[in-house]
């Protein structure tokens, strides 16, 4: 919990004093949204807590708004590739004794 003498990382968003609109536009598909979408990014890019805001919208499945310098569709991917199970190796299946014949290649090169 926060006390009245601890900082936390909003406190530090240039985006505070910025107009909340721009932060959440109406769509994402429209070329004056884009335009919005891009300068809100902007700002993003120049603030120090990008990280702590995109962690926070990350942790709480922020649905709108530009947070980190991401839209939504954006955090989407995110969650979803690091929701995505851990990727392992197949085992390499002989077929024709063609393993064998490579690492014999490999091991007499």
């Amino acid at each position: 919990m926060k006390t009245s003498n601890e900082e936390h990382w909003t406190d530090r968003a240039i985006c505070r004093g910025a107009d909340p609109d721009l932060f959440f536009p109406i769509g994402y598909s429209a070329e004056v949204l884009q335009e919005q979408q891009r300068a809100a990014k902007e700002i993003c890019g120049h603030c120090p807590v990008t990280a702590d805001c995109l962690s926070w919208a990350l942790r709480v499945g922020e649905p709108d708004g530009i947070w980190g310098g991401t839209t939504p569709d954006e955090r989407r991917h995110l969650r979803r590739r690091a929701d995505a199970p851990a990727r392992h190796r197949l085992p390499v299946i002989s077929v024709r004794n063609d393993v064998e014949d490579h690492e014999q290649a490999v091991n007499a090169a």
